[in-house]
């Protein structure tokens, strides 16, 4: 993650592990998003990894710009919308699943707002209080961070199951961390909190689907 190499590549591969273990739980094809959510994240906090190992270069070489747009998309384009979709893709109840709905819409703004910058400008990333850091020119609108927050922890709150609210504390509490202490770091440290928070998935979809029962949902 944001601290240095080896962090962000022993967490990826935690993550990859537990996110395929919680894929050969599930039984139910709505829920194979929400399943792969950890799986998701080890990628991203690999590439962040990379990352690390490519920052030495001066100038920056087109693979850490690659690197670094990869990662951006992670953070401003997937996550935005994955996190409510998972969701939606299994809630029972319809007032429930339209009010994600409305969350995903708001993603969705953020999703093509993070992509025009992408196209226009680029991220860039550098080191500073030992974290990284990821820049582009524009900056963000007033009221982004507040969404971006509402949209990636809104839907597990909506949730009709009590124990996918757990998980949106945990998300929330980790903003309040890396926000208090980390502000100028705050996309890299919070991502990898929800990186770590995303272990809890794993433990509902084993709750969920208990090994031996096949049925299981």
């Amino acid at each position: 993650m944001c601290f240095s190499a080896p962090v962000s590549f022993s967490t990826g591969l935690l993550l990859t592990g537990l996110g395929v273990l919680s894929l050969s739980r599930v039984r139910r094809p709505q829920m194979r998003l929400f399943a792969a959510l950890p799986l998701l994240f080890g990628i991203q906090q690999l590439t962040e990894g990379f990352i690390w190992t490519n920052l030495p270069q001066s100038p920056p070489g087109p693979l850490l710009y690659g690197l670094t747009q990869f990662y951006a998309f992670f953070i401003g384009v997937m996550w935005p919308i994955l996190f409510p979709l998972s969701l939606l893709l299994f809630e029972p109840i319809r007032i429930r699943r339209r009010l994600i709905g409305a969350v995903i819409a708001a993603g969705i703004v953020i999703a093509i707002y993070t992509l025009v910058v992408m196209g226009l400008f680029g991220f860039t990333v550098r080191v500073a209080n030992n974290c990284l850091v990821y820049d582009n020119p524009a900056g963000i609108w007033p009221g982004m961070e507040l969404l971006y927050l509402l949209v990636t922890c809104g839907a597990f709150f909506i949730a009709s199951d009590d124990r996918i609210h757990w998980i949106g504390v945990a998300n929330l509490a980790g903003f309040g961390i890396a926000a208090s202490f980390f502000s100028l770091n705050l996309p890299s440290v919070w991502c990898f909190c929800a990186a770590a928070i995303s272990s809890l998935i794993y433990l509902y979809v084993r709750a969920r689907n208990p090994a031996n029962t096949p049925g299981a949902t």
